[in-house]
């Protein structure tokens, strides 16, 4: 079961892991989130129950919209999606059983969903072609050479569509020139960006109530951010 973190929790696993690859981070949110699952659980969970839980988290922890931000191939603009998350997580789907079983013209082909074990491992790959070949390995029950390229294509599209949200695929027009864009949302580095904005400006905040108060740093996290940003307002004048 998940539940949200306090400040103190989050501030944390922020301080434990800032220097952590993004994976690596977001797997360290959700096990101080989900307590009563061990490391092991939470790899092998599929990737968009990964990403599904850390937007939920997000939402916890910093309310339910947030702001996407990309770049306009055509003219560079900066386009921005402001985007609900319980909405995009509720287009995740039931995770089905272990193994799926597709019919193709090499037979039937049985395969499982990348996990987020699978990604932390294709990770080490030196090429983004290499991570791809790991994770289909992995995933297949037989060989991947065994097998055409048309077969692998079947397989990877029958993926993403039994698990929805594995690829977050964000798009819209460009207000300056009008050019349709599509992007990639990378939950766990989005979230962790937020979480380390959200670390400073806390940080900063309770140096100045300390200083102004005399306040230990537990006594100022146990304020709500509505009576914390009070007293700053008189620290400011």
């Amino acid at each position: 079961m998940m539940r949200p973190l306090s400040a103190v929790e989050l501030l944390a696993v922020w301080e434990e892991n800032w220097r952590q690859p993004p994976l690596w981070q977001g797997l360290a949110l959700l096990a101080a989130a989900c307590p009563d699952e061990s490391g092991a659980t939470l790899m092998e969970m599929p990737v968009g129950r990964f990403n599904q839980r850390l937007l939920t988290l997000y939402g916890w922890c910093f309310g339910p919209s947030f702001t996407a931000v990309t770049t306009c191939a055509a003219c560079s603009e900066l386009v921005e999606v402001t985007l609900d998350a319980p909405s995009l997580c509720a287009q995740g789907v039931e995770q089905p059983a272990s193994w799926l079983e597709l019919d193709c013209n090499d037979g039937a082909v049985r395969f499982r969903l990348p996990t987020l074990g699978d990604l932390i491992a294709a990770g080490e790959a030196a090429t983004v072609l290499e991570a791809s070949r790991m994770i289909m390995e992995r995933c297949l029950e037989n060989p991947a050479d065994a097998l055409a390229s048309e077969t692998l294509a079947a397989v990877t599209t029958a993926m993403e569509n039994a698990d929805p949200l594995a690829l977050i695929e964000l798009s819209g027009a460009c207000p300056r020139c009008g050019q349709r864009w599509s992007a990639f949302l990378d939950a766990a580095s989005f979230v962790w960006r937020e979480v380390q904005t959200w670390a400073q400006r806390t940080l900063q905040e309770i140096h100045l109530l300390a200083r102004a108060y005399g306040w230990r740093e537990a006594e100022i996290l146990e304020l709500s951010p509505t009576r914390r940003q009070a007293y700053l307002q008189m620290i400011y004048g």
